[in-house]
């Protein structure tokens, strides 16, 4: 391997980076690369370029080790670039425990790549590999989008955006709750993905200065592209890539989050209560924050733990939406 012609793919924890030293990591996740540079640096590695999913990666790249992502959408979106970049010849290494390999994993490579080797599985993992160029070009998909009725409006979503071709019932079951809140000088979309909670808490006028959080790349610029469709004349709307509200531009007067409960393949809370903990300390006196989250996740208590008011607002069938906040 050559180093200084690899490119690494959607390395979680920086395990390849640390190894290989690669000329850039590709990755949509602010945590994925946050935890990659904190590997390097205990390892005492130089660090890694990091070029964001929404770039395209560096050119000349002869080997690429591409960890499959579980979105097949986001899988067959950089497929895609990387046939469109990747010099003639180039290797393409992609890796997936599997369980979590869909069976159209090999048709999606087949189809920017053309033939696959399926090598022999190994620690209930496998490998395929191709080599760029043995067929002709195809475009890459463009972003999926919905019409949402409560905006009156398309929403689009790229290919690694939770719910991005339709709008999921936790964050409509919020935005029905949202008429009762107060307005407030600003507000937080956080986990924002397409940007729908902000844009509907903006359209009813709740806040003068609007941001938006996410760990994705990808979810960040499919909220700033609406924003800017349906909102083009609004100048103080802001938007943050990173980890939940950590280094952001706060505090807030309200904020809104529907926190995922997975990582990676896993169903997991952890990611919701350490999103909780950051918006405790993100929250100005007064300040309330509006969770949405399904029935059987127990944030209650990690809830209490960090707030002085906490109380469920309203429930139904699946979902429960909390208001917690701090005495002024």
């Amino acid at each position: 391997i050559d180093p200084a012609a690899t490119l690494v793919v959607n390395d979680e924890h920086g395990a390849l980076s640390t190894i290989i030293e690669p000329a850039a990591l590709w990755t949509d996740s602010a945590l994925a690369a946050k935890a990659a540079s904190e590997n390097l640096r205990r390892n005492h590695r130089a660090q890694v370029p990091v070029v964001w999913s929404t770039r395209l990666p560096p050119p000349g790249m002869q080997l690429v080790l591409l960890r499959i992502p579980k979105q097949l959408a986001y899988f067959e979106h950089q497929l895609a670039v990387l046939q469109s970049v990747l010099p003639q010849g180039a290797e393409l290494l992609c890796a997936g425990m599997d369980k979590h390999l869909s069976p159209q994993t090999a048709k999606v490579l087949e189809r920017y790549f053309g033939p696959v080797a399926r090598h022999r599985g190994a620690r209930k993992a496998r490998v395929f590999s191709a080599r760029a160029g043995a067929i002709p070009a195809r475009p890459v998909p463009p972003p999926a989008s919905y019409h949402c009725l409560q905006l009156d409006a398309e929403l689009r979503g790229s290919a690694n955006v939770f719910s991005r071709d339709s709008l999921d019932m936790g964050s409509r079951f919020l935005m029905e709750q949202l008429a009762q809140c107060s307005p407030v000088a600003s507000l937080a979309d956080l986990a924002c993905g397409n940007g729908v909670l902000g844009l509907y808490a903006h359209r009813l006028g709740l806040c003068r200065q609007l941001t938006f959080c996410d760990e994705s790349a990808m979810a960040l610029e499919s909220a700033r592209e609406n924003a800017a469709r349906l909102f083009p004349n609004t100048a103080d709307l802001r938007f943050f890539h990173g980890d939940g509200l950590l280094g952001g531009p706060g505090p807030f007067d309200l904020i809104l989050c529907n926190p995922p409960f997975h990582l990676g393949h896993t169903v997991d809370d952890f990611a919701g209560r350490r999103l909780l903990r950051q918006c405790a300390d993100q929250l100005r006196p007064g300040g309330e924050l509006y969770l949405v989250a399904n029935q059987h996740l127990p944030y209650e208590a990690t809830l209490r733990r960090h707030f002085d008011q906490v109380q469920p607002v309203v429930r139904n069938r699946k979902f429960v939406i909390w208001r917690a906040g701090a005495v002024d």
